[in-house]
């Protein structure tokens, strides 16, 4: 496999040299990347909302347009990021669930790092595989309990700001996948400013 690999890169250099005068201008070793198979990546937000969110369609619009304001160079078009967070149309290894199955998932800091990887069912596995965790600053909406399920605390489905209503939270720098990264196996109200952990799909 990896000879077939190089062979291909070879071939494209090759195919690329004759028009240019480097094979993959400006850089692009990530089109490089594009072209042997997409490498997924995730951010957390700086900006913050409560818990009304607009549903999941809201916190993907919200990571979608976070990417293009705040991470502009990570790679990929802004619309294939999307909100790690679970809820009733957002199940955890199930129905709408952002990551694949036996996958990496890196952040640029500025170097790529690898953070998780997840098993056959598309759940991070424990403990991460960064020592630090997720880079971030400031704990984050999941709506993911302490078994990586739905929570009772999506802040309603993220339709909530509500102090009275309770959404799941995760936190950057700890290695940790759960209670950790993804739940601190506690609840915040939802009336609180929280920042999105966002995922390449």
């Amino acid at each position: 496999m990896a000879l077939r690999i190089y062979s291909l890169v070879l071939l494209l250099s090759g195919l690329f040299s004759a028009a240019c005068s480097k094979p993959f201008p400006g850089g692009d070793e990530l089109i490089l990347l594009g072209l042997l198979g997409k490498t997924h990546y995730l951010f957390v937000t700086t900006s913050t909302n409560n818990g009304a969110l607009g549903g999941v369609s809201g916190a993907d619009l919200i990571c979608q347009n976070a990417k293009t304001a705040e991470v502009p160079s990570l790679p990929g078009s802004s619309l294939e990021y999307v909100a790690l967070i679970a809820s009733s149309t957002r199940v955890p290894g199930g129905a709408g669930w952002p990551l694949f199955a036996n996958t990496n998932y890196y952040a640029m800091n500025p170097g790529q790092a690898l953070i998780f990887h997840t098993n056959g069912s598309g759940i991070p596995v424990d403990p991460m595989d960064s020592g630090t965790g997720i880079p971030g600053s400031g704990n984050y909406w999941t709506g993911i309990s302490s078994s990586f399920g739905v929570s009772t605390d999506t802040c309603l489905n993220w339709g909530s700001s509500s102090p009275s209503d309770f959404g799941e939270e995760g936190a950057p720098g700890n290695p940790s996948a759960y209670p950790g990264g993804f739940t601190q196996s506690f609840s915040d109200d939802c009336s609180q400013l929280k920042r999105l952990l966002c995922v390449r799909n």
